[in-house]
Protein backbone atom coordinates (compact mmCIF):
# COMPACT_ATOMS: atom_id res chain seq x y z
CA UNK A 1 0.00 0.00 0.00
CA UNK A 2 2.85 2.38 0.80
CA UNK A 3 4.59 1.69 -2.51
CA UNK A 4 1.36 2.26 -4.46
CA UNK A 5 1.02 5.71 -2.88
CA UNK A 6 4.72 6.49 -3.34
CA UNK A 7 5.32 6.73 0.40
CA UNK A 8 8.39 5.61 2.23
CA UNK A 9 8.40 3.47 5.33
CA UNK A 10 10.03 5.00 8.36
CA UNK A 11 12.80 2.74 9.52
CA UNK A 12 13.75 2.82 13.16
CA UNK A 13 17.43 2.74 13.92
CA UNK A 14 18.40 -0.24 16.03
CA UNK A 15 19.74 0.62 19.45
CA UNK A 16 22.98 -1.20 20.05
CA UNK A 17 23.69 -2.41 23.56
CA UNK A 18 27.21 -1.52 24.64
CA UNK A 19 28.91 -3.68 27.22
CA UNK A 20 32.50 -3.45 28.34
CA UNK A 21 34.61 -6.40 27.21
CA UNK A 22 35.94 -8.60 29.96
CA UNK A 23 39.29 -10.19 29.16
CA UNK A 24 39.67 -13.74 30.47
CA UNK A 25 42.81 -14.65 32.33
CA UNK A 26 45.09 -17.04 30.47
CA UNK A 27 45.10 -20.54 32.01
CA UNK A 28 48.29 -21.36 33.89
CA UNK A 29 47.86 -25.15 34.21
CA UNK A 30 46.24 -28.11 32.49
CA UNK A 31 42.48 -28.66 33.11
CA UNK A 32 41.82 -25.09 34.25
CA UNK A 33 39.70 -24.14 31.24
CA UNK A 34 38.24 -26.09 28.32
CA UNK A 35 36.65 -24.83 25.11
CA UNK A 36 33.93 -26.49 23.04
CA UNK A 37 33.33 -26.03 19.33
CA UNK A 38 31.21 -27.67 16.63
CA UNK A 39 32.91 -28.50 13.32
CA UNK A 40 30.89 -29.66 10.32
CA UNK A 41 31.92 -31.25 7.04
CA UNK A 42 30.46 -33.15 4.14
CA UNK A 43 31.36 -36.57 2.75
CA UNK A 44 31.89 -37.27 -0.95
CA UNK A 45 28.39 -38.77 -1.20
CA UNK A 46 26.85 -35.53 0.12
CA UNK A 47 26.09 -36.68 3.65
CA UNK A 48 26.86 -34.04 6.28
CA UNK A 49 28.17 -34.62 9.78
CA UNK A 50 29.10 -32.52 12.80
CA UNK A 51 31.76 -33.10 15.43
CA UNK A 52 31.85 -31.58 18.92
CA UNK A 53 35.47 -30.88 19.91
CA UNK A 54 36.50 -30.27 23.51
CA UNK A 55 39.97 -28.70 23.80
CA UNK A 56 42.11 -27.92 26.85
CA UNK A 57 43.05 -24.24 26.48
CA UNK A 58 46.42 -24.52 28.22
CA UNK A 59 47.90 -27.54 26.42
CA UNK A 60 45.76 -27.27 23.23
CA UNK A 61 45.15 -31.01 23.60
CA UNK A 62 41.87 -32.40 22.30
CA UNK A 63 40.15 -33.83 25.36
CA UNK A 64 37.28 -35.39 23.41
CA UNK A 65 35.48 -35.56 20.10
CA UNK A 66 31.85 -36.57 19.74
CA UNK A 67 30.41 -37.24 16.30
Amino acid sequence: MYTEQGLQLRTKKRKKLTRPRVVMDAPTAVNQRWSMDFVSDQLANGRRFRVLNVVDDFSREVVGQLV
